[in-house]
């Protein structure tokens, strides 16, 4: 059958359109806060998406949301309560399955003011309010923040692009005593994460694309975690957004 060239040029377009079609509609997105220290829920809390500038408020249960956001763009969030230090998200490309599930939403792990400097404080961090500060839990497979432990240990962690002097800080984790599974911010000169999971970066220079952070360990895949570094900004990306291991082991 031979066809003309206009069908042709028609029948090339439409297959175009489908093969590069930019994904369309919304998508819920939702999440909840906690206290650090505690991990109790933080109500009445403040949740600003920063790249629309809508307001949310955690209720009782310290839950936001749902809200709809348009698939395929980036969210971030913005924490705020009286005698919390304000709390930015990692940025995440919302699916079309959306930001609701167990392994799937934003969380809030929040620390205290006090509790926020009197870490910086044990780690020997200068917080430098020019640049950004950026925590994150690299997460065992299926893990959230209702698990204790919830870390992966033995990761290495990267970030990209690279900064001069910007090395990773790894907490440790008590072992034993009232704080059993806590985070431990004493020990010093740790090279990969340990069951708590936690790592850090201080004083990195803003920029207006994002940073990526990767984990790398010997036969295990890894999500991976993006943030904005603002100025003067403290970044926390809490499990299960921070980098998690993809497959169960064995």
């Amino acid at each position: 059958m031979r066809l003309q060239r206009k069908h042709v040029v028609a029948i090339f377009l439409a297959a175009s359109q489908v093969s590069f079609a930019i994904p369309s509609g919304t998508a819920l997105v939702s999440g909840f806060a906690r206290d650090f220290l505690s991990n109790k829920p933080i109500s009445d809390a403040k949740i600003t998406v920063l790249e629309t500038g809508t307001v949310l408020k955690t209720d009782i249960n310290g839950n936001y949301g749902p809200i709809n956001y348009p698939i395929g763009q980036p969210i971030t969030l913005i924490f705020e309560k009286i005698g919390y230090e304000t709390t930015q998200s990692g940025t995440v490309m919302v699916p079309s399955t959306g930001l609701t599930g167990t392994y799937d939403n934003i969380t809030f792990q929040v620390p205290t003011i006090e509790t926020y400097y009197i870490m910086a404080a044990i780690i020997g961090a200068e917080i430098d309010d020019n640049s950004c500060h950026v925590a994150t839990t690299v997460t065992a497979y299926h893990k959230t923040l209702d698990d204790i432990p919830q870390g992966e240990p033995g990761a290495v962690i990267t970030l990209t692009p690279a900064v001069n002097n910007a090395v990773p800080f790894y907490f440790d984790i008590f072992k034993k005593g009232p704080l059993k599974g806590k985070t431990n911010p004493f020990t010093k000169g740790l090279t990969e994460t340990t069951e708590d999971g936690g790592v850090a970066f201080f004083n990195l220079p803003p920029r207006n694309e994002p940073y990526t952070i990767s984990a790398v360990k010997s036969g295990t895949v890894f999500s991976e975690a993006q943030f904005l570094c603002r100025k003067g900004m403290f970044i926390n990306i809490s499990p299960p957004k921070g980098p998690m291991v993809q497959e169960p082991s064995g």
